[in-house]
């Protein structure tokens, strides 16, 4: 048995398989978790979502901020902006089969035997990883409901850039944004450990902010990070933390590491 986790696929499904065929992957004894961005963007969303939904037992996805705006725009909340490719998978015969299956999905994974913790953008310094499960789960369960009138209420409001920073005291839905955009949208903090929004690229100033893994991870005891979200930076192992997003969809790779391996053995795909 191996355990692998995966980069952000967006939609490129060819990679996908190839990738899997690479590594020898086998459905009936290893496991394949995946960081997020299942879809859009590349050419090939709803072939990804049909094999996810098919091995349901092998492998397992956090939602990344792609996934969780085809939520939005499959509730008819948000319109596609440029490049989204949503629309396979909207209007497929399996859109309901989908919805559910990424309802059902986490914010962030957790593998104890492993002291590895897999979320999307990441886990931010100030959570403990019994904290960041217990809010990952809190999103889990808005996610599932089913009082119809919350969960639109949800989609409606799910994504803006406020609160920028996370206090313990935040209800209702500034909570609910705070939680979601810290697991799946974070690249830099701010000194005060607010969320930078607009930096993406490797450039920034110190003096301002800088990226989230390299602030004191000490609540982190020891557990190993592993997300994606960030193609700019690349494959990236610093301060107990694992960048794998080495941008596929943006004419760069796909990318797997296995995590039972000693060394953390890295395996990449492109055409």
């Amino acid at each position: 048995m191996a355990i692998y986790v995966m980069s952000d696929i967006h939609g490129c499904y060819d990679e996908f398989k190839a990738l899997l065929k690479k590594i020898n992957f086998k459905h009936s004894q290893d496991q394949l978790y995946l960081v997020g961005d299942l879809i859009n963007r590349g050419p090939k969303s709803l072939a990804v979502m049909e094999y996810l939904m098919s091995h349901p037992t092998s492998i397992f996805p956090v939602l990344g901020n792609h996934d969780l705006s085809y939520l939005v725009y499959a509730a008819g909340e948000t319109r596609l902006r440029k490049g989204d490719t949503y629309d396979e998978v909207a209007q497929s015969p399996d859109a309901k089969k989908i919805k559910k299956y990424l309802k059902k999905q986490p914010l962030m994974r957790y593998i104890p035997k492993l002291n590895v913790a897999i979320a999307h953008a990441g886990i931010p310094p100030f959570w403990s990883i019994a904290q960041a499960l217990s809010l990952s789960h809190e999103i889990h369960e808005q996610l599932t409901t089913d009082d119809k009138k919350n969960y639109q209420h949800l989609m409606q409001k799910m994504f803006g850039n406020t609160p920028a920073a996370w206090d313990e005291s935040l209800t209702g839905i500034d909570r609910t944004r705070a939680i979601i955009n810290y697991f799946t949208r974070m690249r830099y903090l701010n000194l005060d450990l607010s969320m930078d929004f607009d930096n993406k690229t490797e450039n920034y100033d110190a003096k301002i902010m800088k990226p989230w893994f390299q602030f004191d991870r000490a609540l982190h005891q020891n557990c190993k990070i592993i997300y994606g979200h960030w193609a700019s930076l690349g494959i990236h192992d610093e301060n107990g933390t694992l960048c794998i997003d080495s941008g596929c969809v943006w004419e760069g790779e796909l990318s797997v590491v296995q995590i039972d391996s000693p060394t953390f053995k890295l395996t990449s795909f492109s055409f």
